[in-house]
């Protein structure tokens, strides 16, 4: 499959906000204002698509509705990318719709998190175009954001150039849940070298796409995994169903994020991710590394779905091996 790579953003270029799930509740209104002011701030022009802010139960608007913001954002000459404002549990009710044609004709940066996940892969997957796992308009762009993770936005999708990725100095976690974690930096989980064109996100989204059409291909990927509150045991279960449905058996090496909100208040029956891992994969020698610059309620390196990178494990280190952007 050829690869395509939408263009580099400029000064004044237009990105469109869209919203595949869920809508925006009032209490988080701010901070999609403080989104948008980011993006102002970098020299980009905003849009906001016609149902961005709309409400249809708990999805921003209906199939049809939500179909129409993605393909006209995409169909748009002006519109250089499109950014989804949050997450949810609905956008793969969009993947019998989605136009893979009209998008592969009109290549450009489209990025989110979460359930974003559920669109994201089977873009690249249908269409070979580079796809963009990294902070939304409310949970990222609308937070404060620290310098390295900025500069990973800049030369992600402004100079297209990133070539190394380091633990972010400035971790922190972003709500209640997270602020008294401590970081450890990154963590070899298991020695060894690989490379592989990136694949991955939330876990319960690539979960969601098995058995479809829609299914992402893992041959001689890179698989990066996150989760949204899901206790150790959903975890145990959800890892045992990438080994019994021969996932592991296709990647070529696995990166960790961070798993928000996985560990149990029984302290008795608690474990860490990096083990229970270990236990399931113990039959592969694939290279394993954890960092925490991936997941919910942590601020987000942008990850290029579909570009071929390098995880050193042993040495703790993730090269970006090619441009990811033209």
């Amino acid at each position: 499959m050829k690869i395509i790579k939408p263009k580099k953003l400029n000064k004044g270029d237009v990105v469109m906000i869209v919203s595949p799930s869920n809508g925006i509740p009032k209490k988080f209104m701010g901070q999609f204002n403080s989104g948008i002011k980011f993006l102002e701030n970098l020299g980009l022009k905003v849009k906001i698509s016609k149902n961005a802010l709309g409400k249809y139960f708990y999805s921003s608007g209906t199939i049809k509705e939500r179909l129409e913001d993605i393909h006209k954002a995409f169909a748009d000459k002006d519109v250089k990318a499109i950014i989804m404002s949050t997450g949810g549990k609905t956008a793969n009710n969009l993947l019998d719709g989605l136009d893979f044609d009209l998008i592969k004709k009109n290549p450009k940066i489209f990025s989110g998190i979460s359930d974003g996940t559920t669109l994201l892969n089977p873009i690249f997957s249908k269409t070979g175009l580079v796809t963009y796992h990294g902070p939304d308009l409310v949970f990222g762009f609308g937070l404060p954001m620290s310098s390295m993770i900025k500069k990973n936005l800049i030369e992600t999708w402004f100079e297209g150039s990133i070539k190394k990725l380091d633990p972010n100095l400035n971790w922190k976690g972003l709500d209640e849940l997270n602020k008294n974690i401590e970081y450890k930096f990154w963590q070899c989980v298991r020695k060894g070298k690989a490379s592989g064109k990136l694949i991955g996100g939330n876990t319960s989204c690539l979960v969601t796409l098995d058995g479809t059409n829609y299914r992402p291909n893992y041959k001689d990927s890179i698989l990066f995994l996150e989760a949204f509150l899901p206790d150790i045991n959903e975890l145990d279960r959800v890892f045992t169903h990438f080994r019994q449905t021969n996932i592991f058996d296709e990647i070529n090496g696995l990166i960790l994020g961070h798993f928000y909100g996985s560990h149990l208040a029984d302290k008795k029956q608690d474990r860490e991710v990096r083990d229970l891992i270990l236990e399931i994969t113990k039959d592969y020698s694939f290279p394993i590394l954890e960092i925490g610059e991936i997941g919910h309620n942590v601020e987000n390196y942008i990850m290029p779905i579909g570009c071929n990178i390098t995880i050193n494990a042993t040495k703790k280190t993730i090269l970006i091996n090619e441009n990811t952007v033209i």
